[in-house]
């Protein structure tokens, strides 16, 4: 059997967005295809420049316009459903995942669609991953405001963007909330050449990604994800029990504000733009993101819609994990009281960004270990 690090070399040198078609190996190949968000949010969303002392990030088309990938057994199970891979907060660039998505689908016969979260991977602009580029807005920032933990270029330009227009984070989710909504209609439809009509749609969610799956398996737009099922490793807390200040994610002084205005969001008419794009599903889904919020807002709505798909949710946490904690994803289902939820530890040194060193050769047996057994127990969970 091949090592992750092995594997992981083949398919960073292998994959490619920008290709329709291409062969990982005798067992997986992918596909891709361009996608069109419809989303009509507020003008940050778009636009998005963030003024630092006189200088802008550019704007972000290509949040609009984008391709997601497929990987696709060779041996695929006759009409098999798929499963969605969502990423976490953050991220610019596949490579971490690329083992993730290749071994659900040899693992479970169904395809894996990895599918970028509103301006995060591909939906961002190339630039915002560029150390050189972005480290000059890192000592903008810091001249602007003094001190800053954590600020890195890897999260100012999440950092500049959230700080200025919180409401960012929130639209995003939106954004990618109807996005999902829409390719699994057309896959469901049977509008989509790799799937036949009635195709289930599964999930395997990471960190942030885990709560926009909750938030659509609890609302349930337009009755698609009646029978879903979603393995959540890293993620499912409330938002009140994350802790977003890392190098990697957010800087402390956008993740204070984003705090701040994640605590006092309510529902108001002069919200306006920002949940326009509601309307086509109702409260609903609104709703669910308001008991999401807090542990304690809301709290035995959210228990009694989580416990009723604790049949079709299976969430692991990490003892460790610093972002989410794993008491964190426990707390929030059912109080604790949940079956479908666990909290495992590993032994070496590990973190929520990076839950597999699989480049570390001192640990190497330890990581592969530890990686099987998450995805085995993930792919038994979603192998239908």
């Amino acid at each position: 059997m091949e090592l992750l690090f092995e594997l992981q070399e083949t398919l960073l040198n292998k994959f490619d967005l920008r290709h329709a078609f291409g062969r990982l190996d005798h067992r997986v190949v992918f596909h891709t295809f361009p996608f069109e968000s419809q989303y009509e949010g507020s003008s940050a969303d778009e636009s998005s420049s963030v003024n630092l002392e006189g200088n802008f990030l550019s704007g972000n088309s290509c949040n609009r316009y984008f391709r997601y990938a497929v990987f696709e057994p060779v041996h695929k199970k006759k009409d098999a459903h798929a499963i969605v891979l969502l990423h976490g907060l953050n991220e610019r660039k596949w490579g971490k995942y690329l083992v993730w998505a290749y071994k659900l689908a040899d693992w479970t016969g169904a395809p894996v669609i990895l599918f970028p979260l509103a301006n995060h991977m591909n939906r961002s602009p190339e630039a915002w991953a560029y150390p050189r580029k972005m480290s000059e807005f890192v000592r903008q920032r810091k001249t602007f405001f003094g001190p800053i933990q954590n600020s890195s270029f890897a999260n100012v330009a999440l950092s500049s963007r959230l700080d200025k227009t919180p409401e960012v984070f929130i639209s995003s989710g939106l954004q990618s909330i109807q996005d999902l909504v829409k390719l699994t209609g057309v896959i469901s439809a049977g509008n989509h050449p790799l799937f036949s009509e009635g195709t289930e749609v599964d999930f395997f969610s990471y960190s942030i990604g885990a709560l926009v799956t909750e938030i659509l398996l609890m609302s349930n737009p337009d009755n698609l994800f009646s029978s879903s099922k979603a393995f959540l490793f890293c993620g499912g807390s409330t938002f009140d029990q994350m802790d977003g200040r890392s190098k990697n994610i957010l800087d402390n002084k956008a993740y204070e504000s984003l705090s701040e205005f994640v605590r006092s969001f309510e529902i108001r008419k002069s919200s306006g733009k920002l949940f326009d794009v509601l309307k086509p599903f109702g409260n609903s889904v609104l709703e669910v993101f308001r008991s999401m919020v807090s542990f304690n807002y809301l709290r035995s709505e959210r228990e009694w819609r989580l416990k009723s798909l604790a049949h079709r949710i299976k969430a692991l946490g990490l003892s460790l994990d610093k972002v989410i904690p794993g008491q964190a994803i426990f707390n929030t289902f059912c109080g604790g009281q949940c079956s479908n939820v666990s909290v495992a530890d590993f032994d070496f040194k590990y973190s929520h960004e990076m839950p597999f060193p699989i480049n570390d050769f001192s640990i190497k047996e330890k990581v592969e270990n530890a990686f099987n057994s998450v995805f085995e127990d993930a792919s038994f969970f979603l192998k239908r």
